[in-house]
């Protein structure tokens, strides 16, 4: 058997039609899984805008009610830019909590919750401050 022009010609362009819808069934569905991941991450960039707009919300009522509650005792001293996170009860402040729970919402999804947050004391924290404050360059350029 021998193959003549016109066969030749023939599987040539089966060849090519088929490597032409092979190539357009693959763009497709490229472009499909594309638009499917924007859509997915666009509407993870909106779930997690809501939750901060409500972390917002919750922090600027809480601040509200804060302020009334030192305009009614006024003899409360007022936070300085050397109090910590915790006060001396080890209360973790309102702004700190806030920031845990828009990390949790961030990292787990918009239905996490946080239950809890307590401080924990430990000679590690003091070790960990010391490294941080151990790195200032703290040497005078002449």
């Amino acid at each position: 058997m021998t193959l003549h022009g016109t066969d030749l010609i023939a599987i040539a362009g089966l060849v090519a039609a088929g490597s032409a819808l092979g190539y357009a069934f693959l763009w497709w569905r490229v472009r499909a899984l594309i638009t499917e991941r924007q859509l997915k991450t666009a509407d993870q960039i909106g779930a997690l805008d809501d939750a901060i707009r409500a972390m917002e919300t919750r922090l600027a009522e809480h601040q509200l009610a804060s302020s009334i509650e030192l305009q009614q005792a006024p003899d409360v001293p007022l936070a300085t830019e050397s109090d910590s996170a915790t006060d001396e009860n080890g209360v973790i402040a309102p702004e700190m909590q806030a920031a845990i729970a828009a990390a949790a919402v961030a990292a787990l999804g918009r239905n996490a919750v946080v239950q809890s947050v307590r401080a924990v004391t430990s000679p590690w924290t003091q070790q960990g401050r010391v490294l941080v404050q151990g790195g200032h360059n703290l040497r005078v350029r002449r």
